[in-house]
């Protein structure tokens, strides 16, 4: 019996002359009560390639909350100086930014966390290992508590970073940077 979970149906890309490209993906959702015959829903997910703060790929209208979990997978190019994971409200503020730096902005193998809120950076977190390495699949876990992200990385090595905006639920996850994602499932 299907319980619940996601299939991605269609593909497509939409090109407008004065919006930056946008990418919809619609995805069929299960419904089923009991041993009666399964129905399918449809429900257009929006992707916007292109923003203000997020750049790169961007999924809104997404609901990662509190007690959540949010599991990234994806390979840095191998040429890569840096990537970035983005959380926040809307695409202009980020509430958590994941920024693994193999040689970029001064750093070298170092993740970076920040936020980003009015307008401004605040101030840089600097927590955990560096388990990443160009043209190799890494894997991040976010478990999204009242107060604070614990981030999980490829390694087992933790980052704890505050929920500094302090709200519940954030609706816009970004990926920036080389690193090609290849899935994130939020549970």
């Amino acid at each position: 019996m299907f319980s619940g979970g996601l299939i991605l149906l269609a593909v497509w890309l939409v090109a407008q002359a004065e919006e930056p490209p946008t990418l919809y993906i619609s995805r069929l959702a299960a419904v089923s009560q009991g041993p009666a015959p399964l129905s399918l829903l449809l429900h257009p997910t929006r992707v916007t390639t292109s923003a203000k703060m997020m750049n790169g790929m961007i999924v809104k209208n997404m609901s990662f909350k509190v007690g959540q979990t949010l599991t990234i997978v994806g390979v840095p190019k191998p040429d890569a100086t840096n990537f970035a994971i983005n959380i926040g409200p809307d695409e202009t503020e980020i509430t958590m930014h994941i920024n693994p730096r193999f040689n970029a902005h001064g750093d070298e193998n170092a993740v970076v966390c920040n936020s980003y809120q009015k307008g401004s950076w605040c101030e840089e977190h600097r927590e955990g290992g560096f388990p990443f390495h160009q043209g190799e699949e890494f894997k991040v876990v976010i478990e999204f508590a009242p107060t604070e992200f614990q981030v999980t990385l490829s390694d087992g090595s933790k980052i704890h970073f505050p929920n500094r905006m302090g709200a519940a639920k954030y609706s816009c996850i970004g990926f920036d940077g080389e690193v090609r994602v290849t899935s994130f499932e939020i549970k």
